[in-house]
């Protein structure tokens, strides 16, 4: 009797270790700021004994579809596949239990690629080696398969995907679409109000010289030098400000975006979000609906902030107060806190729970290609409002003034 209780407890032990799920150095943001810091913790939902591979996520190298092994001689690449596994869990949770939707759970399993260059291919899946390299960024993969023409021997299929570039330090003046200064942009946007106004004032002072010439304080020729004189000096400190890129920048930028967790969360909100709006395009509306659920995940007000080591990106606000502008219509504003800034006072105005599902709703009113921030995303608030929001009549007055003082 003895021997066998020996044995069972044995039993036990064995089993409770089996089952202890394995634990890792991941980083993690602090709650009271935008600071980071590393900490272990056990990993949800692993299906692997040795490697990171789960029940919804599976983080591979590069093109490999073997996951990364908890012993792997890389111990960087061990701590990378950790943090993106782990964060994803999270994301994962967030959609689940707060958002109450049920497309994560109908998900196929994920691979997550980490330390990927390759571009990617929608007939082939990965595009040749020999193609530029990417660097400092992050994107999600729609699911596919080569066609039929492919040599078997490269014929492959594959499920939604998330891609996580290496980082790469590059100088900013080099990095494409980054778009006027902060500067810039806001001496472009008075611009024009400012010449209407100093061609309105001209055009009085003509007039007293034609019809009222002794009332008129200075000669003609002295107002036509005072005009031409606004005009080029309007223009020519706007230009300057083009080349002041460096008081708003570093000289360098990099982004490891399997290090950031909300590069994490804003990869796999497209996931969740492209049941409608589809993951091979990149426009403003898209990844500022995106970057919404970021920020009600996390809570901050600051998304993006930067990561010693690993990132120096400018934060998004989701309190921005610039207003509207045509600019903010551009794909090279894509990745602009904008949209987020907007949607967040609509969150503001109706309250967190409301707004949240009010913003999920929108996804379905909207087209991937086409939606324009002016015209599309706001009626689609509005119709959304119509089935989501508490008393759609009053609420949809409170929406129609927040929008006003937006500048729409």
């Amino acid at each position: 009797m003895k021997i066998l209780s020996i044995l069972l407890f044995i039993c036990f032990c064995s089993t409770a270790i089996a089952q202890e799920a394995p634990s890792f150095l991941v980083l993690e943001r602090k709650i009271k700021n935008n600071g980071t810091y590393f900490h272990k913790v056990e990993l949800q939902d692993l299906i692997s004994p040795d490697s990171f591979e789960g029940k919804y996520f599976k983080v591979v190298a590069g093109k490999s579809n073997q996951a990364i092994s908890f012993t792997h001689e890389n111990s960087k690449i061990v701590t990378k596949a950790a943090t993106v596994y782990h964060h994803l869990t999270r994301a994962r949770n967030f959609w689940v239990n707060e958002m109450k939707t049920h497309l994560p759970q109908t998900m196929n399993q994920v691979i997550v690629r980490i330390e990927i260059t390759n571009l990617y291919d929608e007939q082939g899946h990965f595009a040749h080696d020999n193609r530029d390299p990417q660097f400092n960024n992050a994107l999600s993969i729609p699911s596919g398969q080569t066609p039929d023409w492919v040599p078997e021997d490269r014929s492959d299929i594959w499920n939604q995907e998330i891609w996580f570039r290496p980082m790469k330090k590059v100088e900013t003046k080099n990095l494409p679409g980054l778009g006027p200064n902060p500067l810039t942009a806001s001496l472009s946007a008075l611009e024009q109000p400012f010449i209407n106004f100093t061609v309105n004032r001209f055009n009085s002072t003509i007039m007293e010289h034609i019809f009222y010439p002794t009332y008129s304080p200075n000669p003609l020729w002295v107002s036509v030098v005072r005009f031409a004189g606004t005009i080029a000096l309007t223009k020519a400190v706007i230009e300057s400000t083009k080349h002041m890129d460096g008081f708003f920048a570093d000289k360098y930028y990099y982004l490891d975006t399997a290090m950031v967790p909300e590069v994490t969360y804003h990869e796999y909100a497209h996931l969740v979000l492209s049941d409608h709006l589809e993951l091979t395009h990149s426009t403003p509306v898209i990844e500022g609906l995106a970057d919404y659920f970021v920020a009600a995940l996390t809570e901050k007000r600051k998304i993006y902030a930067r990561v010693k080591g690993y990132s120096n990106a400018a934060h998004k606000d989701v309190e921005q107060k610039r207003k509207y502008d045509h600019w903010y219509e551009s794909s090279r504003m894509a990745t602009s806190d904008f949209v987020l800034s907007v949607l967040w006072d609509v969150r503001e105005t109706l309250g967190a729970e409301t707004a949240d599902q009010l913003v999920y709703d929108v996804r379905t009113k909207l087209s991937t290609s086409t939606a324009t921030i002016n015209n599309h995303l706001i009626q689609a608030v509005f119709d959304s409002c119509t089935t989501k929001c508490e008393s759609p009549r009053r609420d949809k007055l409170k929406l129609f003034q927040m929008f006003s003082a937006k500048g729409f």
